[in-house]
């Protein structure tokens, strides 16, 4: 018996199959989320064959000492920012070698919030050894707990989005898709949170 929800098992079950399908390896780098995707991918049996690390960067110190980010970025546009997100997420994929990565950065509250940053607020990021990144951008509703568990289905489906983008999708890549998150609301309260 896991001490996961199903739903999201069963969500990264959808993203280890994807990436077995493709011959693809997966390293993820957190910080907000704690640990919580990785503790998704590694709840599913047999994910050992895709699922090669996870990197839990709490702290600024440890994201500039574990994936590289430089902290004068960190320094600039803080922590909770896309730019971060995706320093993380290429930090990721240099220091695992894997194929694909995600990250996620955020504040999952109950404080530590402002009025530019809400609680809420989450950057996350996914990355393929080819180049291509795709950052994201939410502002999810709910408790601590409920805004961790949102990040998290928001990685996965990030990550479903990578795996399964095609070289003849790449053209379209300026075109926002239907449901893009430039609205900060989009997505808030999804994913099977219960709110």
């Amino acid at each position: 018996m896991s001490a996961l929800d199903k739903t999201l098992i069963d969500h990264a079950r959808d993203v280890l199959e994807a990436c077995r399908r493709d011959g693809l390896t997966l390293a993820v780098a957190e910080s907000c989320t704690g640990g919580l995707l990785a503790a998704s991918l590694t709840a599913v049996p047999g994910s050992s064959d895709v699922f090669d690390r996870g990197f839990v960067t709490y702290s600024n110190e440890a994201k500039s000492e574990v994936l590289g980010v430089e902290p004068e970025l960190l320094a600039s546009v803080g922590a909770v920012s896309e730019d971060v997100a995706v320093a993380m997420a290429l930090g990721a994929l240099a220091a695992s070698g894997r194929s694909i990565s995600a990250s996620i950065t955020g504040i999952a509250g109950p404080t530590g919030g402002s009025e530019t940053k809400p609680v809420g607020l989450v950057f996350m990021a996914a990355a393929r050894m080819d180049g291509l990144v795709r950052p994201k951008r939410y502002v999810f509703a709910g408790s601590r707990d409920d805004i961790r568990l949102a990040s998290t289905h928001a990685a996965l489906d990030l990550l479903l989005e990578l795996v399964t983008l095609r070289d003849d999708m790449l053209e379209d890549e300026d075109d926002p898709p239907s449901g893009s998150s430039d609205d900060p609301n989009a997505n808030a309260g999804d994913h099977g949170n219960g709110s």
